[in-house]
């Protein structure tokens, strides 16, 4: 035999015994279908005529109707369906009460009793909703001449609101849970299909905005995410994650605050009000560095009361909040964080901070945060130098002479030639910043002063004065019936009224001019540097040039006025009479500005829709909304509010006359700060711990933010520079 060919059979052989080989271990790792496992999870209707359907709900029942069989009391009944999750069979007329018993393959199930009678509860339309939902219960049997059908969902007595012999519709519950339906006629008993009693327990957290992740608490939601509809005052929802107990979903684009409803199956549960709040604002923090174990303060707008609500980082690494409210929270730095930025996030609403430097130096305080320069600071914080030397400090750039120092505080000179910006210290190679700014503030006399000539303000009147968008300040003489012009560098004329002092009412140029003015007499300016004077007239106009005419006649009382956004002038009539609104025409109408008695010689304000007045009852500053028309109080504790002004940037100066007082409110947090107690006594300028006021009467403010307060003891026209 040829070699070649008997070599070539047995490569043949060979290669056919390898795929016999490859054929057989193909066969035998054959992946044979996994069955789901049979479960039952309930059957209805459980009693009736013969004929009834009955349907058997669970998992694993296949799909051939050969390899399923079912009887009820021995008796084989005709099956309708068969489906993987839902079987339906025919009750057989020849059966008796008995067991419900389905057969799959080999394997027997009991289902459940079957009983022969009139009564069976067949169908019940909806099969889910919450308290208060409309069921129709379609079967047979509920007519009785004994008395009512009677209802019951999971056992809770449910009111029927109709009844026919197979139709009964009744009211869901208040305290329903997810179960059976039971019909109870003369004394027997039906159940149906289960009903899944939906209900929104709570929401957390309950405010927020945009992207605000909620989690929806309740019962009856469905556990795939497709399956639940939620909506937030009609604007639908993101849903991330469902289950029977709870819904996690994401507040969605053009959120208003509104109640949060989840739809399913076509029914509809509403639940809480969420309420959509501005974004979080840090408006300061202390300190900006510092070690481990340093406590830091965060103090702004729109934080949470509920701890947990508030999530802090610092670099990207997450602290733990120690303490909150709606405007300051506090935490411990851990130590190890890294330098970096600290950022704050409300209920997923985020606000950035500044940068925070991990390090033993750091400034917590400053005191005073203001000054001229010669003023001696106080700073306290961690890692100083207890070599006085060997701690750098400078105000703004300026360098600054330090007096005394130990490890946790120092004294400072304020420099000469400083200007308002951030403290530094710098101390072996460390730099740490204050947590805000060391501002050049003082006082200083604008013009007049005890026995001066050039003015002549009441000595026990609040009086009125304004500033124009060129810096110039216009003040009443109230007791010579008289405006007054004080420009920047503290020249004073007269703008209108009797050079001599005497009351009148002639509209005209200058001194031809005449005011009847009295304790309440107030000034207001418009956009266009026009002065408007409540006078006994009424409200009389007077242009940048001194001419005076009559913009409104009011008879009867009426004093100090404030514009509001639109140019309405409000006038206050009395303490509890509201206030006379007239617009750009110089129509008035009736203004209600309800709330306590007001202080009817303090100039209101208004910033937006909210009215400010001082309530003399109270010593406190109220709130009237001009829009809703609900009162309040912004801030309390004053001795004798005299004058307030608002900054335009969101807060509000208050002066208290006797008790020597500048305040500042904060208008969205309500925070009081005590911008200057000043001493009593003559005319004294200089720093804002140095200098002394008479008593302080109304107040204004130019648009670089500076204060301007008459100091009505000392007959004088006092600038406070803050900055």
């Amino acid at each position: 035999m040829n070699l070649a060919i008997i070599k070539n059979s047995k490569n043949c052989l060979y290669g056919l015994a390898i795929a016999l080989l490859l054929v057989a271990g193909c066969k035998k790792d054959k992946i044979e279908p996994v069955k789901e496992a049979v479960t039952v999870s309930e059957y209805y209707p459980n009693s009736g005529n013969k004929g009834t359907l009955i349907t058997i709900l669970g998992t694993g029942f296949g799909n051939s109707m050969g390899e399923v069989s079912a009887s009820i009391g021995g008796v084989n009944a005709e099956l309708v369906s068969v489906t993987p999750t839902a079987v339906v069979m025919r009750a057989p007329s020849a059966a008796k009460d008995g067991e419900i018993v389905m057969k799959i393959g080999e394997t027997s199930f009991q289902i459940g009793k079957y009983t022969y009678q009139e009564l069976s509860v067949q169908k019940i339309t909806p099969a889910n909703g919450g308290e208060g939902t409309l069921i129709r219960i379609s079967g047979a049997g509920f007519s009785s001449l004994s008395g009512p059908a009677q209802v019951f969902i999971n056992g809770k007595a449910a009111n029927v609101v109709s009844a026919k012999d197979t139709l009964l519709v009744i009211q869901v519950p208040a305290g329903a849970t997810s179960g059976p339906v039971k019909v109870v006629v003369n004394g027997k008993e039906a159940s149906g299909q289960s009903f899944r009693f939906q209900a929104i327990a709570d929401i957390h957290p309950l405010t927020g905005g945009k992207g605000t992740r909620v989690r929806i608490n309740g019962s009856g939601f469905e556990a795939v995410v497709t399956g639940n509809y939620v909506d937030f005052n009609g604007k639908a929802a993101l849903v991330e994650e469902a289950a029977d107990d709870h819904l996690m979903v994401v507040a969605p684009d053009g959120i208003t605050t509104g109640p949060v409803s989840v739809t399913m199956l076509g029914q509809k549960i509403t639940g809480p009000v969420f309420t959509v709040v501005p974004l979080p604002v840090i408006l300061n923090v202390t300190p900006l560095s510092g070690p481990a174990g340093t406590l830091m303060t965060i103090k702004g707008t729109t934080f949470s009361t509920v701890i947990e609500e508030n999530k802090v980082s610092i670099n990207g690494v997450n602290v733990p909040v120690a303490t909150a409210t709606d405007t300051e929270i506090t935490l411990e730095i851990p130590g190890g964080t890294g330098s970096g930025k600290i950022v704050l996030s409300v209920n997923d609403q985020r606000a950035m901070g500044p940068d925070f430097k991990d390090q033993t130096l750091g400034i917590s305080r400053l005191s005073p945060e203001n000054g001229l320069a010669g003023t001696r600071v106080n700073i306290t914080g961690t890692g100083f130098s207890a070599t006085a030397s060997q701690n750098q400090v400078t105000f703004n750039g300026t360098a600054a002479t330090v007096l005394s120092a130990t490890e946790s505080s120092m004294v400072v000179i304020a420099p000469q030639g400083f200007t308002s910006g951030p403290l530094k210290l710098v101390v072996n190679g460390q730099t740490a910043l204050a947590p805000g700014n060391f501002n050049r503030a003082g006082v200083a006399t604008l013009a007049g002063g005890p026995g001066s000539t050039e003015l002549n303000l009441s000595r026990d009147q609040n009086g009125s004065l304004v500033v124009d968008s060129k810096g110039n300040v216009f003040v009443l003489e109230t007791e010579n019936h008289r405006v007054m012009k004080i420009t920047p560098d503290g020249k004073v004329s007269l703008l209108a009224g009797s050079a001599s002092g005497d009351s009148g009412n002639a509209d005209g140029q200058g001194n031809k001019a005449s005011f009847s003015l009295g304790r309440t007499g107030g000034m207001s300016i418009d956009d266009q540097d026009n002065l408007f004077i409540t006078d006994g007239k009424g409200v009389r106009k007077v242009t940048p040039q001194g001419l005076v005419s009559t913009f409104s006649a009011i008879e009867g009382n009426k004093q100090k006025s404030a514009f509001d956004k639109n140019g309405n002038l409000y006038v206050q009539i009395g303490s509890f009479d509201g206030a006379w609104k007239i617009n750009k025409m110089g129509l008035k109408t009736m203004s209600k500005v309800s709330g306590s008695g007001f202080g009817e010689d303090v100039t209101p304000v208004i910033v937006g829709d909210m009215f400010y007045t001082s309530d003399y009852e109270s010593a406190a500053v109220q709130t009237y909304n001009l829009e809703t028309g609900a009162s309040g109080f912004l801030a309390n504790g004053f001795s004798t509010i005299s004058g307030m002004v608002a900054d335009g940037a969101g807060s509000l100066y208050v002066v208290d006359r006797w008790g020597y007082t500048l305040r500042k409110i904060n208008l969205a947090t309500k925070e009081v700060t005590i911008i200057a107690t000043f001493a009593s006594g003559s005319i004294v300028d200089g720093a804002l711990s140095e200098a002394r006021f008479g008593g302080l009467g109304d107040i204004t403010i130019d648009k670089q933010g500076n204060l301007y307060v008459i100091d009505m003891t000392n007959n004088s026209v006092r600038k406070i520079f803050l900055k």
